[in-house]
């Protein structure tokens, strides 16, 4: 495809650029050839990346068959004046795309943030007759949108799209504005280049970044503080606000220069310029001008030099007024291998969170105002910095792990393709495109049960009438089993599969109400002492069950279940068992589906009762099973607690033991 972009890019600094770019590029490796049209080349300080000439090079690029290429709109002078005084953007945008457009038609466009580049898009389609493909990020959707002189041009570009790429309350308020539902799809997810965030790889010369910021008269203002590299530092990229913590940081750092601690704070940060001045007047008056080194913004592929000598990096966002926004920052942190310091609402909006865990993969600020806890924890890291390379990567595995299935860039690759194919008045919407708010609920089978029973036929691909609860399943089963009583047996694996959805769904609300559920946090399942947990410490620990799950036990194969997509595909005859499901209470930590486990895994849990180390354990089953290892047993019961199975604490009489309280 010939895909026009229009879009945030290099050298705007934020995550839109940053995802504009991975896209173009990712797009052009697959072997389109990809049109980035931006103003980014108007970007100016504090948001305007520092710039050498290779990085300019890396805008653009060849793939062989696919490539990248960047038209710049130029920096207003006086051919564009006109009053009131401001660059023309969405005119010139347009402008170019349509330029280049008459060159070499499109095939599709895509634009990613309203204002400018999403109306200059709509603009561009309705010039050009191309689709449009819409794509919204966090402060446009959640600010820009809302604003009364906006709102009804923008609720009309969106209406006008092919394809309106959101999710969530994002894509609800596009439906109630008038968009489309069937043209509003999910983006399938962003996957962060693990190949470029990686650990391995050099450092950032902060050196060399300070002479590069002092010979450009436009970035040497963005250049402050006389922490001198050298020392260990913390680090900090994004923007500057109190809603990033960024003033919560220094008043810890001054705790910890109270209390002699030799750290300093490397700051790719900047923000606007009352918040940039209230920055640097707190750290003067703090006393930290000589533990600070703020520089300019850094291209993204520069990003992992940075993270690579950071002691540990902060993400710090808490009570961010945009509830729906997902910063990709600490998903970088981690794959670069680096220790991440994150406010529990940072972390939280990590998919699988549970998994990330306190102390083993990461280090949780459940309150970043509270300087007592927060210059504590970063005093931890610098008295005791051992840890932090194991933390690190155990950091990166939960990272990759949560990448490892996302489709990017085939899924956005895909929505282009449909998109282009539209451009035929009379061609009707495809089935490829699946809406957002698309059916995934605990009831599958016994709704195709019920419509089978009401002559639907129980097809799989029929959207059902109405959403079954758990009362309502029971109604469905008793009316299967009436039906079997009456002479018709053909019926008894529908009445087996909605028996097991009813056992599942019934312990997931047992496990939802337990106290332990409510009163437990699965970001802190790990209870020791010390900041975080080493390797050598896992024998000593004691494993304890979690309290927020059922463990159901059946005495047919319920494996069969897992694999069938229809009605047609049940089994007709049930082969013995027994086996196992683990069903969870409802959480948005962990994936909330039931899986199913063999009877040594249950054992396992048995046997984390609470009464015996790691090591007792593993001996008890090491005894049950003399061909096991006790090394096995330690890898197998460290896997349960990072999926969620378990909690860890410091056994009685340690040391290492938290206190209860």
């Amino acid at each position: 495809m010939r895909i026009c972009l229009i879009g945030k890019f290099p050298p705007i600094q934020g995550g839109v650029s940053m995802r504009t770019y991975w896209s173009a590029h990712a797009l052009a490796s697959r072997g389109h050839d990809v049109h980035v049209i931006t103003n980014a080349r108007e970007a100016r300080s504090p948001f305007r990346m520092l710039m050498r000439p290779t990085d300019w090079d890396r805008c653009g690029a060849s793939y062989g068959s696919g490539a990248v290429t960047v038209h710049w709109t130029d920096p207003v002078d006086d051919s564009q004046a006109y009053i009131p005084m401001a660059s023309p953007f969405i005119s010139k945008l347009a402008g170019t795309a349509a330029r280049v457009h008459a060159e070499h038609p499109f095939d599709v466009i895509l634009s990613h943030y309203l204002e400018p580049y999403g109306v200059a898009g709509h603009l561009t389609a309705d010039i050009a007759r191309v689709p449009h493909v819409a794509r919204m990020a966090g402060s446009d959707a959640g600010h820009l949108w809302h604003h009364p002189q906006l709102e009804a041009l923008y609720d009309h570009v969106l209406r006008s799209a092919d394809v309106v790429i959101a999710g969530g309350e994002v894509a609800e308020r596009a439906r109630k504005r008038g968009v489309d539902p069937g043209r509003i799809v999910d983006g399938g997810g962003f996957a962060v280049p693990d190949d470029i965030f990686c650990p391995e790889g050099p450092r950032l010369d902060l050196a060399a970044v300070r002479a590069d910021a002092q010979g450009d008269p436009s970035f040497r203002d963005l250049l402050w503080g006389n922490f001198e590299a050298g020392r260990p530092y913390f680090g900090v990229y994004g923007k500057l606000g109190e809603s990033k913590g960024s003033f919560a940081l220094l008043r810890a750092l001054h705790r910890l220069k109270q209390a002699g601690i030799d750290v300093g704070l490397v700051a790719l940060a900047h923000g606007q310029p009352k918040i940039e001045e209230s920055f640097r007047l707190l750290a003067q008056e703090l006393g930290l001008v000589d533990r600070i080194l703020q520089i300019p913004f850094l291209p993204h592929w520069r990003v992992p030099e940075f993270l690579r000598g950071c002691l540990a990096v902060c993400s710090l966002e808490q009570d961010f007024p945009i509830v729906f926004h997902t910063p990709i920052m600490p998903r970088e942190i981690l794959l670069c291998g680096a220790c991440l310091v994150g406010s529990t609402e940072v972390i939280r909006k990590l998919r699988a969170y549970g998994r990330l865990v306190h102390g083993y993969g990461c280090v949780a600020i459940e309150d970043v105002n509270d300087i007592d806890l927060l210059s504590t924890r970063l005093a931890d890291i610098a008295k005791n910095p051992a840890p932090t390379a194991v933390v690190g990567a155990r950091g990166r595995e939960f990272a990759c792990s949560a990448q490892e299935n996302m489709q990017f860039p085939q899924t956005l690759e895909k929505l282009l393709e449909i998109a282009a194919q539209r451009r035929s008045p009379e061609r009707k919407q495809l089935p490829e495109i699946v809406p957002v708010d698309a059916d995934n609920n605990r009831f599958k089978f016994t709704e195709l049960v019920a419509e089978a029973l009401q002559g639907g036929g129980g097809n799989r691909n029929r959207p059902p009438t109405a959403h079954l609860d758990l009362a309502r399943a029971q109604d469905v089963l008793t009316a299967v089993e009436t039906a079997i009583e009456s002479g018709h047996p053909s019926l008894r694996p529908f009445a087996s599969a909605v028996r097991l959805e009813i056992a599942i769904a019934t312990a997931e609300s047992e496990a939802n109400t337990t106290d332990a559920v409510a009163n437990s946090d699965p970001l802190f399942r790990l209870r020791i002492a010390r900041w975080a947990m080493l390797e050598s410490d896992l024998p000593k620990l004691v494993p304890i069950r979690d309290q927020g799950f059922r463990i159901l036990k059946f005495e047919d194969d319920v494996s069969q279940y897992q694999t069938a997509r229809s009605l047609a595909d049940l089994p007709a005859t049930q082969l013995p068992g027994p086996s196992y499901i683990i069903a969870f209470g409802y959480s948005d930590s962990r994936e909330q589906d039931p899986i199913l486990v063999d009877a040594q895994t249950v054992r396992l849990l048995e046997l984390c009762d609470g009464t015996r180390t790691v090591l007792d354990v593993a001996k008890q089953l090491h005894q049950e099973d003399r061909a096991s290892k006790l090394e096995d047993h330690f890898e197998w019961i460290e896997r349960m607690f990072v999926s969620g199975l378990l909690g860890l604490r410091g056994a009685v009489g340690d040391p290492e033991r938290i206190s209860p309280s």
